[in-house]
């Protein structure tokens, strides 16, 4: 079919009848097949338009989008359809010459000469001027062959019957599929006519998961199941699912369920599951399992030990509970909670309150119990890994401790002095009550009342687990006599039912007379002397080995030359570092003789001067020696010049000089000077064995008479025992004696016995010492001891006592009270003349010096002596005191320190220093105080007060004098062993404080000084509060006080001023 074409159109009457009729016909059979050919293909675009999305719904939710351009399509397809035709036959109509180009395709020849007619016919034609005749002859030779044929068969049905077909076909599926599954039909008709419309997708196979949203354990796999139904007879077994993370999972339909284990997850993702036509989603969210946020026990502790309940945090997995204490547990995690279950032991508990996320548990018992476990789950239905464990440790109640951490389990201390006894105790859940207990072997034992009130005390509350408490102890105080032995120990309870206190091991504490302490002392000082030997000793085979070094110099090699001088040096630093620690021993030796007045103070200043020698020694000379000697084992470096010759020698010369000749190389020089400085060395270690020897023999002496005084004593003593009982004894036989007066006679005796045993000692020492030392009035007392026959006496005494001749035995035991009382008289050296030479040889300064080195003693000494005298005030102001005892006491004690201060004016008139006298009468007026007030009886605390401003004041003083002669001369010898004196006074501060308790006593002391010495300017402070103090064996420790640093900065700054040695000048380390 051809357009219309722009001639005019034939005219009816110009065709003949028939094949006008012939046109009519071709033109209504192709009305017919185009209308047909449009209704048909519109039915085909809705039907594969239809089947399409039925079939999508098949295997997809098809989406909204698809299905509307699905519809879309067919309406497409319906609309080309219809305007295809409309522009056949409405827009665009056709012409004779259209349709008889339509039967020429069909009939060649024939539609040739009838095309040919037809354009013959137009009006165009006839303008050109064909002739008509011919024209009609045409015309009718076509009608003449159009007879045999009809037009309308040259409109073709090939393709409308094609389409119809195809039509038919998708008719009939359509209508398979709507007989078959007219559910699905009829939902995807619906689904196909409302594309946007959410009309449920319907499928063959229904998919029934059992959530829409899966929460799962982050990271780990998960199951999730499925109701699989069929509509029809296909029944697909095959499952596929995938999850947008990546994954995908096979599985298959068993009895009608789906069984599919996912991988774990850590983000929020989507699940798509496939089975046959029917596609279902879930999401899946990852969330942690419910953790434990929070777990805690209640403690209720038992009842006898009256404590409130306590709390434990259990996050760590333990918890530790005091047998028989009752438990309640409360935790908490992160979500709200729907169960909690606790395991307790070998059985259940009985059900946990929960709250939210909180749980709560009631009073547990905890007998028997030693681990427990919680299981809980969630409000979503997740639990934890695994049960949360418990680990249970019963504890029994532990018994207390005590301990005394200053006290040596064997020990002495002076019958003068108060000993701090610094206890500490610890319990598990609380103290109840300690104190110490003690006895002497000779039968002193406090009564149960003093054990009470002197020595035992209680915690403040039922909880306290440690104290640290001093108790005081005086051997005078409570009648205990020299050369009785102490033993005391420590006793605690806690509140534990029917529990025996605890105890420390048994302490034994010597009691000692000043004579023995300072036979003690001297002992100590002959050890020292022996090792200082043994430090001479080695010091000569350093110096032996170094001059050997220097002989054979030229011949060593660089390194036998290296290792033997570092060996050397070795030894060097190892034998100063010896006699340092023997100076320190010798520091402590001193500081313990300080609490003996039997020492002088020249003695003690002598003894401080050779130590602080000794010291100087070790840290100076031999250092400097083993720095020179390693400075010999280091060979110089190749690229350093030799040592620079004189200017003289630096001219050119006419004769060679000779290697003899030639100077010595650094290494020798240094080996040469180690060699001099151990000799010096060695001068000033036998200068120091003699000085130790001297201190001896000056000691030995010194003992030896007091030793003989002892004795005259003990005499003086045993003959008041014996004239105590004569009237009960006098004229009886020994087997008269009653027993009571016979076990009196027979201890006298045994004493007697001591005593000559003792006599028998001190005469062969006194004779050794005479034939060592040639001084004669040991060799008259010696002479004289054998003449008196002084054992066989003491021992023929001895026999009068036990035979009960008890006048003759006192008449002969005065006897010898006397002879050893003379006897002793005589060793001792004349005050007068030990001091007369002091001055010889020195000048007047290093006198004066002296001088206040011995005063600083002095006064050091009286320091301590003040602070014991506080602490025996302290101790009279307990209680447990007898009103009777406490006035002899407090007489005696105001008796102390009336000679105190005497000694004090004697200190003041040996000080030359003007400036020092104001602090000297405050110092006596605050004694002066504290004399009256013990004087009166009285051991109140204004009595202590003036006590402690005496110990501060003498602190004051100290300082002071300490400063003065530093600023005279402090490099001098002297000087240093001040300086050696305040560091003993600080190392014994340093071993403890007091406490200001009436109880723990109180002790130390600093002191506040605005005062100058000279004119010195500055104030030292210090802290006038007292503070603990603990002992340490015996004796007193204190604090430093602040105002002595000053002192100590004054000093070692001009120890720093010296002048370096000479090979740190050069560049040594020192």
């Amino acid at each position: 079919m051809q357009q219309v074409s722009s001639h005019k159109r034939m005219e009816s009457h110009d065709l003949p009848v028939r094949l006008r009729e012939q046109f009519s016909l071709l033109k209504a059979k192709l009305w017919r097949v185009e209308i047909s050919t449009c209704l048909v293909w519109m039915v085909l675009s809705l039907l594969a338009s239809f089947l399409g999305s039925f079939s999508l719904d098949r295997w997809h939710d098809t989406p909204n989008a698809v299905r509307g351009a699905l519809l879309l399509t067919a309406l497409a397809g319906c609309g080309v359809a219809l305007a295809w035709w409309l522009w056949r036959w409405v827009l665009a109509q056709r012409h004779l010459g259209d349709y008889s180009r339509l039967v020429q395709r069909r009939y060649h020849i024939l539609g040739d000469r009838l095309l040919g007619i037809v354009e013959l016919s137009s009006d165009q034609a006839s303008e050109r001027g064909h002739s008509e005749e011919l024209y009609r002859a045409a015309v009718s030779q076509v009608e003449r062959d159009a007879r045999q044929i009809a037009f309308a068969d040259a409109v073709s049905i090939k393709g409308l019957r094609r389409l119809s077909v195809l039509n038919a076909f998708l008719l009939v599926v359509a209508g398979t599929l709507w007989a078959l599954f007219p559910g699905a039909f009829s939902n995807a008709w619906q689904r196909w006519i409302q594309p946007q419309s959410d009309i449920q997708r319907y499928t063959l196979v229904r998919v029934t998961l059992d959530r829409d949203n899966y929460l799962m354990i982050r990271g780990e796999p998960f199951t999730i199941q499925a109701g699989v139904e069929y509509d029809s007879l296909w029944k697909p077994q095959k499952v596929s699912a995938w999850v947008d993370t990546g994954y995908q999972i096979e599985g298959e339909v068993v009895d009608g369920r789906i069984t599919l284990e996912i991988p774990g997850q850590f983000k929020k993702s989507s699940l798509t599951l496939v089975v046959g036509d029917n596609t279902t989603e879930a999401s899946i969210e990852p969330v942690l399992r419910p953790t434990l946020t929070h777990l805690g026990a209640h403690i209720r502790m038992p009842a006898y030990l009256g404590l409130p309940n306590e709390h434990s945090d259990l996050q760590s997995g333990q918890l530790d509970l005091l047998e028989g204490a009752g438990v309640m547990l409360t935790g908490a995690v992160n979500r709200a909670l729907s169960s909690v279950q606790l395991q307790w032991g070998e059985s259940l508990s009985p059900a946990l309150a929960i709250e939210q996320t909180s749980f709560q548990s009631d009073w547990l018992d905890s007998q028997d119990v030693y681990s427990a476990s919680i299981e809980w789950e969630d409000h979503l239905g997740f639990t934890q890994a695994r049960p949360w464990t418990l680990a249970i440790r019963q504890q029994a109640d532990q018994t207390p401790g005590i301990q005394f951490p200053q006290l040596f389990r064997e020990m002495a201390i002076l019958e003068t002095e108060a000993l701090e006894i610094q206890t500490r105790v610890i319990d598990d859940y609380g103290i109840k009550e300690f104190g110490l207990v003690w006895k002497s072997v000779d039968g002193v034992e406090p009564s149960a009342e003093t054990l009470a009130l002197d020595f035992t005390d209680a915690s403040l509350n039922r909880s306290q687990k440690e104290l640290n408490v001093s108790f005081y102890f005086s051997p005078n105080l409570y009648g205990i006599a020299p050369g009785d032995l102490v033993e005391l120990y420590g006793h605690v309870t806690d509140f534990y039912p029917g529990r025996e206190p605890s105890q420390t091991p048994l302490y034994r504490i010597h009691i000692v007379s000043s004579v023995e302490h300072a036979e003690r002392i001297r002992q100590q000082l002959e050890t020292l002397m022996t090792e200082i030997e043994d430090v001479s000793r080695l010091e000569q085979s350093i110096a032996d080995a170094t001059n050997e070094t220097l002989e054979d110099f030229d011949n060593l090699s660089p390194e036998d030359l290296e290792s033997r001088l570092e060996d050397q040096a070795t030894d060097q630093k190892l034998n100063a570092g010896h006699l340092s620690e023997l100076a320190q021993k010798g520091m402590e030796t001193l500081r313990d003789a300080m609490r003996n007045p039997a020492f002088s103070n020249e003695m003690m200043s002598e003894w401080s001067q050779t130590l602080s020698e000794m010291q100087e020694l070790a840290q100076q000379q031999m250092q400097e020696a083993a720095q020179a000697l390693e400075q010999a084992a280091t060979p110089p470096s190749p690229s350093s010049p030799s040592s620079p010759s004189p200017p003289s020698q630096s001219k050119p010369s006419s004769q060679q000089t000779s290697p003899a000749s030639s100077s010595p190389s650094p290494q020798e020089q240094a080996l040469q000077e180690a060699q001099q400085q151990e000799q010096e060395i060695l001068e000033a270690l036998q200068d120091l064995q003699a000085m130790v020897n001297e201190d001896l023999d000056k000691l030995q002496a010194l003992t030896l008479a007091q030793r003989l005084r002892g004795l005259g004593q003990t005499e003086s003593e045993l003959e008041s025992s014996l004239m105590d009982g004569a009237e009960s004894t006098l004229g009886l036989f020994t087997d008269e004696l009653p027993p009571r007066w016979r076990a009196a006679h027979q201890k006298l005796g045994e004493t007697q016995q001591e005593t000559a045993g003792k006599a028998g000692e001190l005469q062969e020492e006194i004779g050794r010492f005479f034939e060592r030392t040639q001084q004669e009035p040991y060799g008259e007392v010696s002479e004289a001891m054998k003449e008196k026959q002084t054992v066989e006496g003491l021992t023929a005494t001895q026999e009068m006592i036990l035979k009960n001749i008890t006048m003759d035995a006192a008449d002969q035991i005065a006897v010898w009270a006397r002879q050893f009382e003379t006897w002793a008289s005589q060793l001792e050296p004349d005050e007068e003349s030990e001091g007369a030479g002091g001055g010889e040889g020195e000048g007047g300064g290093e006198d004066q010096q002296q001088d206040l080195t011995e005063q600083l003693m002095a006064l050091l000494r009286m320091r301590e002596s003040e602070l014991n005298l506080r602490m025996q005030t302290r101790l009279l102001d307990r209680p447990s005191q007898q009103q009777a005892n406490k006035e002899t006491r407090t007489k005696e004690l105001s008796k102390q320190q009336s000679d105190m201060q005497e000694a004090l004016l004697d200190i003041r008139a040996e000080v030359p220093l003007p400036f020092m006298d104001p602090v000297f009468e405050e110092i006596h007026g605050h004694m002066g105080n504290a004399a009256d007030g013990l004087a009166r009886g009285e051991t109140h605390a204004e009595v202590v007060e003036a006590e402690t401003q005496s110990i501060n004041t003498l602190t004051d003083a100290i300082n002071l004098l300490n400063e003065q002669a530093q600023k005279n001369n402090p490099s001098s010898s002297a000087s240093q062993s001040m300086s050696l004196m305040m560091q003993m006074m600080m190392a014994s501060q340093s071993m403890g404080q007091q406490s200001n308790s009436p109880q723990d006593g109180g002790s130390s002391a600093g002191g506040d000084t605005d005062r100058q010495a000279g004119d010195s300017t500055g104030a030292d402070e210090g802290d006038a509060a007292e503070s603990r103090t603990v002992s340490k064996g015996s004796g007193q420790a204190f604090n430093l006080p602040a105002e002595f640093r000053k002192s100590f900065e004054l000093y070692f700054q001009q120890l720093e001023q010296l002048s370096p040695p000479e090979n740190l000048s050069n560049g040594g380390t020192p």
